[in-house]
């Protein structure tokens, strides 16, 4: 993409991040109206945006091509854990948080922040590829990733309804109208499309809400955060775009899967580590410091990729 266009969209991105950030700090924005926004962004508004992707003309994929997009994303998701694996056994063996700093590495915001960046900068073909990512994204974290997290004296079955998430639910949905070209009524088209227009902004605002509840210093000054921002933001897109580009000649599905292999740590790998009983104070700090430094590293990845 032209630089220009670049800059645009990253300083819209980082704006709607300073607009939470700022708001909270100064408490005009309520801390726990990031829970909520979260809440609207993945069981609404992200929802609507993948339907948005097909009803704008079936994203430009053709329905010969959906199993070797499904593979593809699959892989990628296979390629960030195997990264995670390999972070944990270089430089985090003997830590206590081996299985969260593992999920750190492994599991990558791809809603919150990837699907409303590639919504900008790629459009609904991209937006439906990200969509698709939530199929093996959410199948492994609440298999292998739930089973990292439990100790030994932790027992309990897979919950399917935390594998079909409203995101995955859209998605299956969404493939059923594209893969049928079943028509979708203008009215909701229309009420797709208002939903997708939030999604952006809202996602980038909660982001910055997040950020600005916690102690950026602290976060900063946590040394074990840089190796897994390593693997997380620079390595994890690297292998990804290494191995890809020799099993498709797709480019926009190459990019999708490199620029979402490139995110911060996922917001969920503090909350399951709480729920597991890890302490969460090092997953948050990953979190906090990777979206900081995927300022950076994000639109150097969109420079590259073109």
């Amino acid at each position: 993409m032209e630089l220009t266009a670049l800059f645009e969209t990253c300083f819209v991105i980082v704006a709607l991040m300073l607009v939470g950030f700022v708001f909270v700090r100064r408490g005009l924005i309520p801390p726990d109206f990031s829970r909520a926004a979260s809440f609207l962004i993945i069981n609404v508004f992200i929802v609507g945006t993948i339907f948005q992707s097909v009803s704008t003309g079936g994203a430009g994929i053709a329905a010969a091509e959906l199993p070797h997009f499904v593979l593809m994303v699959t892989l990628m998701n296979t390629l960030c854990y195997l990264m995670g694996r390999l972070a944990l056994r270089l430089f985090y063996r003997r830590s206590a948080a081996g299985a969260p700093l593992e999920l750190c590495v492994g599991v990558m915001n791809n809603l919150l922040i990837g699907l409303p960046i590639l919504q900008s900068v790629y459009g609904p073909t991209a937006v439906l590829i990200a969509g698709l990512t939530s199929l093996p994204f959410n199948f492994t974290l609440y298999t292998y990733g739930v089973w990292r997290l439990r100790s030994r004296t932790q027992s309990g079955a897979l919950r399917l309804r935390e594998i079909f998430s409203p995101s995955v639910l859209a998605t299956l949905a969404a493939l059923v109208f594209f893969l049928f070209r079943l028509p979708v009524p203008g009215a909701v088209s229309r009420l797709m499309s208002a939903a997708a227009a939030v999604t952006m902004p809202l996602s980038m605002i909660v982001i910055g809400i997040t950020m600005g509840k916690e102690n950026l210093l602290a976060a900063l000054r946590d040394r074990r955060v840089y190796g897994i921002a390593l693997f997380r933001l620079v390595l994890s897109p690297l292998v990804v775009w290494l191995l890809l580009r020799l099993l498709t000649d797709n480019a926009v599905l190459l990019k999708t899967c490199v620029v979402i292999a490139g995110c911060p740590t996922g917001i969920v790998v503090p909350i399951l580590s709480l729920q597991y009983g890890h302490d969460a104070s090092l997953p948050s700090n990953c979190v906090i410091v990777t979206t900081l430094l995927s300022l950076v590293t994000l639109p150097v990845l969109l420079l590259l990729l073109g």
